[in-house]
């Protein structure tokens, strides 16, 4: 049986963002948790804010979950007013122990998955998640690999054979896993191309480096140049060492 996968969903909840149907329904085969949050000016104060948008948010927070409940799922929330949206939706994502952080994009079916995995990426981790999420056999997954170059090919399709094998042990059928190895120097756009031919994305979060910070994770910059979700695997935490 797959296990239960937490999701966090991060919404705008007083800016009109919608999560489309079709992707509430996908995500509800694990457990979303709803992150209701409104950035607020620095100069005004959380207390003030709460005071003055709770009344709204807290209406637009119980139809959404309304919503993710008509269509099966099971829903956690979580209700901030922040000057710092970003770490706020960190903050939860370890808080509330979620597997997956939404990057939402509008989804009008979700029949079609790529996973791109890379070197240093936990096979483990990310077939957990798309096996927990993609049990319904309409649902086709492509496992897509960039390598920079012709001799990266053959490393490149046996780390998909592993992420393949690994996804069959977990219940996924063969039958619905393709797998795709494209020799490219400019690893985003292999990605955002292929991307174009699919539902939603389902990545591995990297490892922070001073490109990620000065230019965005992969996987923001991928959402950011597709039309389609991007759920990002976090990493496991690691226990803090004691002193």
């Amino acid at each position: 049986m797959p296990e239960d996968v937490r999701v966090l969903v991060p919404v705008a909840i007083l800016s009109g963002q919608v999560i489309p149907e079709p992707l509430i329904r996908f995500l509800s085969r694990g457990t979303i948790v709803v992150l209701a949050y409104h950035e607020i000016p620095e100069q005004t104060a959380p207390e003030q804010a709460r005071e003055q948008f709770e009344p709204k948010a807290h209406e637009e927070l119980a139809d959404l979950v309304e919503t993710i409940e008509s269509l099966g799922g099971t829903a956690e929330t979580r209700l901030v007013f922040t000057h710092e949206s970003e770490q706020t939706i960190e903050r939860v994502a370890t808080e509330a122990d979620c597997d997956v952080v939404l990057l939402s994009n509008p989804a009008q079916s979700v029949e079609r998955l790529i996973v791109p995995v890379k070197e240093h990426i936990s096979v483990d981790r990310i077939a957990t998640v798309v096996s927990a999420l993609s049990q319904d056999p309409s649902i086709d997954i492509t496992l897509f690999h960039v390598a920079t170059d012709e001799s990266g090919v053959a490393d490149g399709e046996d780390l998909l054979g592993d992420v393949s094998d690994e996804l069959v042990v977990r219940g996924v059928q063969r039958d619905n896993l393709s797998r795709m190895v494209t020799v490219s120097s400019t690893p985003l756009q292999a990605i955002v191309d292929a991307a174009d031919h699919h539902d939603v994305i389902v990545m591995g979060e990297e490892e922070p480096t001073l490109r990620g910070r000065l230019f965005g994770e992969t996987s923001e910059r991928v959402a950011e140049r597709t039309l389609s979700p991007v759920l990002v695997v976090r990493n496991p935490t690691e226990p803090d060492e004691e002193q």
